[in-house]
C-alpha cells in the first residue's frame, strides 16, 4: 500500500466490494500465544500457507516468524471471518507491516523472496495492512494516527516589525510590492492599486490601535476608559458608581379632597422660555414645546405597594392645639405634638355624614413649619430653616373636655426630633402687645421625591441569531445545524441615566433624604417579548401590562390581522373571555386575571444589578455600564451567570433621565404638578418643596477608582476574626453609639463577647440584643461562640466644691450645674457631661474636664474636686492621677437618680455666693 499519498475519505474501498476486488482490511493482535487475526475485504482465498505471509519491520524484535496458518470462522453470521497467524514472539512497540504474496511453485525457497510477486484477486493498493503490539501499553488516546496534508509554507518575507501607524505601513506595503511587482509603475494617487495600498495601511493602523487599546485596558492602572476601570474595580470588590439623584420633600396644596395615581404624577421647576399657571396641573402636551434641560422633573418615591397618593384640603394648614395656653413652643428635641381637629360636614344624596377632618394616619409624613416671625408676626420675617419634616408613629383622636375641642395627638421618632425650639404662640410688641396665635403649623400632603423623569418606552432592537454549521458528514450532507443567540449590547439614546439608592423602609423621615452612590441602582427596566414579526411586537410592551384595554379592543377587531395573530398566542381560556366580551364594556375580572397571567409570560421584565456574579442561570437581570460620553451600555448574561437573551427576543425598555448635582435644587423651586394620562377637572394642586433638595451626587472618576480601588478591600471587614472584627462589625448598627468586644476562652473553644452601647439609653431591651447577634452570626469565625450583651456600666461617685461668686445666687449657680452634669438632655438641644451618649467604652473620667464644665456655668468662681472614685470602693488615688480609668468594655455611670443612687452619684458643696 502507498503510504505516502494521504487521503481522508477513501472511496476506493467501496469500490472494491462492487468490482469483486478483494485486500487486506485490518489486522487484530492477540497477546497469549502471541498471534495476528487478519480480517479481509472479501473471502478468505483458499490454500494460504506461511509462505504467502511476510511479515517487516520492528526495531528492537525483528524476523518474525508465521508458526501456523489457520482459519477462524465466526459464530455470528453477520461477522467476517478472519485469518489467524500464530507467530513465535510478539514484536516490539513500532509499527509492522504485513504483506500478501504470491509464489511460482517451480523456484526454490531460496529464490522465492525474490521472485514474489502480488496475490490475484486482490488490488495492488491493499496487499499490505501496518499494525502494531500494543496489548500491553493501555492508553485514553486514539490509537488511529491522525493523516493530514500540512500545508506548504511559504518563504517568511524580510518584513519591517517596528511599522505601527498609518504612514510606516503604507511605506511597508510598497517596499514589498516594489519587490513583488518590479513592473508597477503606476504610483499616483488615484491609481486603483495605491488605493488598495492605503486601505491595507488603514486597516492595519486600526488593528494597530486595537491591539495597543487592549494592552493599556488590560491593567488598571494603565486603562482609560470608564468601563475598563469599572470592571477591574469589581475584581477588587470596589464599586465604580455612576452618582445619584436628589431627593427632596414636597408639600401638596389642594382646593378638593383628591386621589392620584402615583405613577402618573409628576413635579417639575419653573420652565425656561414658558409661562405656566401655578395650581393647574400640567399634561404632557404643555411640555412638549420645551426642552427637558429647561426644567427639573421629580416624581414620587412611594413603595411599590403604594397604588394613591391621597390629598385632602384639610390638610393644607393644620393648626397646632395649646391647650388654652399661651407663648407656647416646642423645645428642640420634641417628639409629639397636639394638632387642632375639626369636624367635616359632608352631604351625598341629600344625606349629611359628619366625620373627623384631619385625615393622618401612622406613617404619614408631616410638615412642621414657622410661619410667621415670633416677635413681629409678619410672615417674611419667619424663619425659613425652623422647617422640618417628620413620619409619624403614632396618632390618636382625642377631646379636649374643658374647651370642648376635638384635638389629634401625635407622635414621632426620635430619630426625627425636632432640632430646633418651634415657636407656636407668641406676643405682639408694643403698643399692640396682643397675642399671636399659630406662628408655626403643621402641613399634610406630604410626598417624597426623586429627580429624574420617566420616558416613554424605547425599543433597543432584537437580539441577533447566529448559525452554528457543523462539519460535512459526506458529499452533500452536513453533521447539524444550530441557532444560537449573537452578541447583543444595546445602548440607551438618551442621557443621563437616572440612578437611585432603593427606598429602605424606615420609620423616620430624616434618612430617606440620605443616599450611599456606591448602593445606587440605574432606573430602568427592560422587557422582551419571544421571536416573532416586528409589527406583532410593537403591541407587546411594558404600556400592555399596566393597562390592556387598548390591546383588547384591537383583538376584537376581525380585520386586525396583526392583533388577530397576538391573540393567538394566548391561551384558549383567554381566547374565549375575550370573544365573549362586548365591544364596549369594561374589562371583567376574571378577564383581567388571564389576561395577566398570559401576558407575564409573554413579556419577560428584565431588572439591573449591580453585578451578574450572584445571579444564577435562570435570573432575568442585566447590568449598566456607562463609558466615558455617559452612553449607557447594557450587559446581559451567559446563561450560567444570569439569563442569555433567546435568539430573535424583541427588547424595550423603560427608564429615567436626570441624576447628579443638578437635582439639587433649592427651597421653594419645585412649583408644579403634572399627570402623564388623564384630567382631572376643577382640582388645583401647588406643589413647594419646604426644604432644599439635597443627595444629588457627580458620578466617580476614573481617578478617584484608580486611587481607592487597591487599598478599599481593606477596609472591609467581611469576617471576625479578633475581638476588634466583632466590634467594628457591630458598631455598623445605625441603632448603636459603640461597641466592644473580647475573646474569652472557655476550656475548649473561644467565645466572642461583645458588649454594646445603644443610643439614648442604657438599658437595651432584649429583643435588639437578639437583632444585633443575628447581625453579626455570618461573619462568626468558625469555632467561636457569639452573645451579645448590654454594656458594662461603672456607677461613679463625684462631689465638687464650688464657690460662688459674691453677686450670684447660690441656688441658682447649683441648679445650673446639676444640670450641666446631669444625665438628660439639656433645653438648647446639647447632652449633660454623664449622659449616655457622651459617654463611650473605656472613657476615663478626667479631673480636668470636670473643673472646666463646672467653670463654665455662670457665677463660679472657683471649684475643686473632691471626691473622685467608684460607688462603694473608695478612693483608689484618682485625685492624684488626675483619672478615673475604666477598662474596656466599661462606660461610666452618674445618673444622680435618689431612686437608684445605685447608678451613680454626684455631690455639690456650695458655698460663697448670696
Amino acid at each position: 500500500m502507498n503510504q505516502t499519498l494521504v487521503c481522508l475519505d477513501e472511496d476506493r474501498r467501496r469500490t472494491l466490494h462492487e468490482q469483486g476486488w478483494n485486500g487486506l482490511d485490518y489486522v487484530e493482535v492477540t497477546d497469549d500465544p502471541p498471534s495476528l487475526c487478519v480480517h479481509f475485504f472479501g473471502p478468505i482465498p483458499d490454500g494460504l500457507t506461511a509462505a504467502n505471509l511476510r511479515i517487516t519491520g520492528g526495531r528492537r524484535v525483528r524476523d518474525l516468524k508465521i508458526l501456523s496458518v489457520q482459519v477462524n470462522h465466526a459464530d455470528d453470521p453477520e461477522l467476517d471471518d478472519c485469518l489467524n497467524l500464530t507467530l513465535d514472539q510478539k514484536g516490539d512497540f513500532s509499527t509492522y507491516t504485513l504483506c500478501l504474496v504470491s509464489l511460482p511453485p517451480v523456484l526454490t525457497l531460496e529464490a522465492s523472496a525474490a521472485a514474489a510477486t502480488a496475490f490475484p484477486g486482490f488490488d495492488p493498493r491493499y496487499l499490505c495492512v501496518d499494525f502494531r503490539f500494543r496489548q500491553d501499553c493501555p492508553s485514553d488516546l486514539d490509537c488511529k494516527d491522525e493523516r493530514v496534508c500540512p500545508p506548504d509554507l511559504p518563504p517568511e518575507p524580510d518584513l519591517n516589525y517596528l511599522a505601527k501607524d498609518y504612514e510606516s505601513f503604507r511605506q511597508l506595503i510598497l517596499d514589498r510590492l516594489n519587490l513583488l511587482m518590479p513592473d508597477w509603475q503606476e504610483r499616483h494617487v488615484p491609481d486603483l492599486g495605491i488605493t488598495l495600498v492605503e486601505l491595507l495601511a488603514y486597516t492595519g493602523d486600526y488593528l494597530s490601535y486595537y491591539q495597543d487599546a487592549v494592552g493599556t485596558e488590560a491593567y488598571l492602572g494603565t486603562a482609560r476608559q470608564r468601563i475598563s476601570v469599572r470592571r477591574h474595580g469589581r475584581l477588587v470588590d470596589y464599586r465604580l458608581h455612576e452618582g445619584c439623584n436628589a431627593r427632596a420633600w414636597v408639600c401638596v396644596s389642594t382646593n378638593t379632597d383628591v386621589t392620584v395615581d402615583p405613577a402618573q404624577l409628576f413635579f417639575i421647576t419653573k420652565v425656561e422660555g414658558l409661562v405656566l399657571s401655578e395650581g393647574k396641573l400640567l399634561a404632557p402636551t404643555d411640555l412638549q414645546d420645551a426642552a427637558l434641560s429647561a426644567y427639573e422633573a421629580f416624581e414620587p418615591l412611594v413603595d411599590p405597594s403604594v397604588t394613591s397618593l391621597a390629598f385632602w384640603a384639610t390638610h393644607d394648614e393644620i393648626p397646632f392645639y395649646t391647650w388654652g395656653d399661651e407663648l407656647c413652643c416646642l423645645p428642640k428635641g420634641s417628639t409629639e405634638a397636639t394638632l387642632l381637629d375639626e369636624i367635616s360636614i359632608t352631604s351625598t344624596d341629600g344625606a349629611v355624614s359628619t366625620s373627623r377632618a384631619l385625615h393622618l394616619q401612622v406613617g404619614d409624613d408631616l410638615l412642621l413649619e414657622e410661619v410667621l416671625g415670633p416677635d413681629t408676626g409678619n410672615p417674611a420675617d419667619a424663619d425659613p430653616t425652623h422647617r422640618c419634616v417628620v413620619r409619624l408613629t403614632r396618632v390618636v383622636q382625642d377631646v379636649d373636655p374643658v374647651y370642648g375641642r376635638m384635638v389629634l395627638n401625635i407622635a414621632w421618632s426620635p430619630q426625627d426630633a425636632l432640632p430646633f425650639p418651634l415657636c407656636l404662640s407668641s406676643r405682639l410688641p408694643a403698643p399692640d402687645c396682643g397675642p399671636l396665635a399659630n406662628v408655626s403649623v403643621a402641613r399634610g400632603n406630604v410626598v417624597l421625591v426623586d429627580h429624574g423623569l420617566s420616558l416613554p418606552t424605547e425599543t433597543l432592537g432584537v437580539v441577533p441569531t447566529d448559525e452554528v454549521v457543523g462539519a460535512c458528514a459526506c458529499e452533500g450532507a452536513v453533521v447539524d445545524v444550530t441557532e444560537r443567540a449573537g452578541a447583543f449590547e444595546p445602548t440607551l439614546q438618551r442621557s443621563p441615566l437616572t440612578y437611585a439608592e432603593p427606598l429602605p423602609p424606615s420609620v423616620c423621615a430624616s434618612p430617606l433624604l440620605l443616599q450611599d452612590p456606591r448602593e445606587a441602582l440605574p432606573q430602568v427596566r427592560l422587557f422582551s417579548v419571544p421571536s416573532m414579526k416586528p409589527e406583532e411586537a410593537a403591541l407587546l410592551g411594558p404600556e400592555v401590562l399596566d393597562d390592556p384595554t387598548t390591546l383588547v379592543r384591537q383583538m376584537q377587531n376581525s380585520h386586525d390581522l396583526t392583533a388577530q395573530a397576538v391573540k393567538a398566542m394566548l391561551s384558549l381560556q383567554t381566547r374565549q373571555l375575550i370573544e365573549a366580551l362586548a365591544p364596549d364594556a369594561p374589562l371583567d375580572a376574571d378577564l383581567l386575571a388571564s389576561l395577566q397571567t398570559d401576558l407575564h409570560r409573554l413579556i419577560r421584565p428584565w431588572w439591573p444589578r449591580y453585578d451578574l456574579i450572584e445571579s444564577e442561570g435562570d435570573d432575568a437581570a442585566f447590568v449598566v455600564e456607562e463609558d466615558d460620553q455617559g452612553i449607557a451600555h447594557l450587559r446581559f448574561g451567559d446563561g450560567e451567570l444570569g439569563l442569555q437573551p433567546v435568539a430573535g427576543a424583541t427588547f424595550k425598555a423603560r427608564y429615567r433621565l436626570g441624576n447628579g448635582p443638578d437635582g439639587n435644587v433649592g427651597a421653594e423651586a419645585i412649583r408644579f404638578a403634572g399627570l402623564r394620562q388623564g384630567l382631572l377637572d376643577g382640582v388645583t394642586l401647588k406643589p413647594r418643596n419646604p426644604l432644599p433638595a439635597q443627595g444629588g451626587t457627580p458620578q466617580e472618576t476614573t481617578a478617584q477608582a484608580k486611587l481607592l480601588a487597591p487599598t478599599a478591600f481593606l477596609e472591609q471587614i467581611m469576617r471576625a476574626i479578633t475581638a476588634a472584627d466583632y466590634a467594628t462589625l457591630a458598631e455598623r448598627q445605625p441603632a448603636l453609639q459603640g461597641a466592644d468586644a473580647k475573646l474569652a476562652w472557655m476550656g475548649s473553644w473561644y467565645e466572642a463577647r461583645v458588649a454594646v452601647d445603644p443610643l439614648g439609653t442604657e438599658t437595651p431591651d432584649p429583643a435588639f440584643l437578639e437583632d444585633v447577634e443575628g447581625a453579626l452570626h455570618p461573619y462568626r469565625r468558625m469555632g467561636h461562640d457569639l452573645e451579645v450583651v448590654a454594656a458594662e456600666y461603672v456607677p461613679l461617685d463625684i462631689e465638687l466644691t464650688v464657690c460662688v461668686r459674691p453677686d450670684y445666687l447660690r441656688g441658682h449657680v447649683e441648679a445650673a450645674l446639676l444640670q450641666i452634669f446631669s444625665d438628660r438632655a439639656l433645653p438648647d438641644g446639647s447632652l449633660g457631661f454623664f449622659h449616655p451618649d457622651r459617654l463611650g467604652f473605656g472613657d476615663g473620667v478626667y479631673l480636668s474636664q470636670l473643673v472646666a464644665a463646672a467653670q463654665a456655668a455662670p457665677g463660679v468662681q472657683h471649684v475643686e474636686v473632691t471626691r473622685l472614685e467608684r460607688l462603694y470602693e473608695g478612693p483608689n488615688g484618682e485625685i492624684e492621677k488626675g483619672l478615673l480609668p475604666l477598662g474596656t468594655g466599661q462606660i461610666a455611670q452618674v445618673d444622680n437618680d435618689p431612686d437608684f443612687p445605685e447608678h451613680g452619684q454626684f455631690h455639690l458643696v456650695m458655698r460663697g455666693g448670696r
